[in-house]
């Protein structure tokens, strides 16, 4: 572990009850990086969000430890850990009601969330809201801050989401499934802004079943199968020539329009169309060559 490490999984175990759900999680991430953990459903990529999380009471951990900004979190103090955590760590369910209270104003939960963390400021909130939502493709900031949850869509529910992670400025996004709720077209902007934000130097821990939305914005992919990592490497080399068994398996599952999957770090500007052609959900692998897609 170095300097340039915000996250730091030693040996991680965690479950419910009497058995372990994730076994001997191991893996660095640097600042600024984005590391997308993939693997079916049921696999425990949700619970090891959770287990880095902390603050609920599931899942419990049964083994190895967690370093979060240097700091060993098994080792401080209940009230100290909830702290760091809740000042460094923005989490985004899969779910995106769970985020908000239906029934209070965006804004009241702006401003609360702000205030209780002590970033709240009366004079910038509107404006910093205003720039926020643009970026996400969200208007009249004013008419959604004055609306309740529960009359927005689950989309709208999920970018209102991160846009008040983004308000926070926090270290590190946990996300889960951070798209899947979304139509097509939103895929897109919510996946540039992740880019957008990893650049701005928040790190990010996403876990998804989406291999494409993984190939976009990832810096690095982890392969997960009953509850442990069997292959982590950076995307690129994973997707174009994976090791172990069960990511062939994974990949030979996914859909293909074309075949060679480039790295969007050296070519975004070739993956313009990518989620935008997607149904939610979905694997799919194109390639692109000379800004067509290509079907074998």
């Amino acid at each position: 572990m170095n300097d340039n490490t915000i996250l730091f999984l030693e040996g991680l175990c965690a479950g419910y009850g009497s058995g372990d759900v994730i076994s001997d999680i191991s893996f660095s991430l640097g600042r600024g990086e984005s590391l997308c953990i993939v693997g079916q459903s049921g696999c425990g990529k949700s619970t090891l969000l959770k287990a880095v999380l902390g603050i609920f009471d599931l899942p419990k951990i049964t083994g190895g430890d967690i370093v979060f900004d240097s700091q060993r979190l098994s080792e401080l103090p209940p009230k100290r850990r909830a702290e760091l955590v809740s000042s460094g760590m923005g989490l985004i369910f899969q779910t995106p009601g769970a985020a908000f209270n239906p029934i209070r104003s965006y804004k009241k939960q702006f401003i609360e969330t702000l205030k209780s963390h002590g970033k709240y400021d009366k004079n910038t909130f509107l404006p910093s809201v205003r720039d926020v939502f643009a970026r996400l493709g969200l208007e009249e900031h004013e008419r959604i801050l004055a609306s309740c949850p529960y009359e927005m869509s689950g989309g709208m529910n999920q970018r209102i989401a991160l846009a008040l992670v983004m308000l926070m400025q926090q270290e590190l996004l946990l996300a889960d499934e951070p798209t899947s709720a979304l139509d097509a077209a939103t895929q897109r902007t919510v996946a540039d802004e992740l880019i957008s934000m990893r650049t701005d130097g928040l790190s990010q821990l996403i876990v998804t079943h989406d291999l494409a939305l993984a190939a976009y914005i990832a810096d690095r992919i982890a392969v997960m199968h009953r509850g442990k990592i069997v292959e982590l490497a950076p995307a690129r080399e994973l997707l174009d020539a994976p090791l172990h068994s069960y990511t062939k398996a994974l990949l030979k599952t996914a859909p293909r329009l074309g075949g060679e999957l480039p790295a969007a770090a050296e070519n975004s500007e070739a993956y313009s169309g990518l989620l935008t052609e997607l149904s939610p959900g979905h694997f799919v692998l194109m390639e692109v060559q000379h800004g067509q897609y290509t079907e074998r």
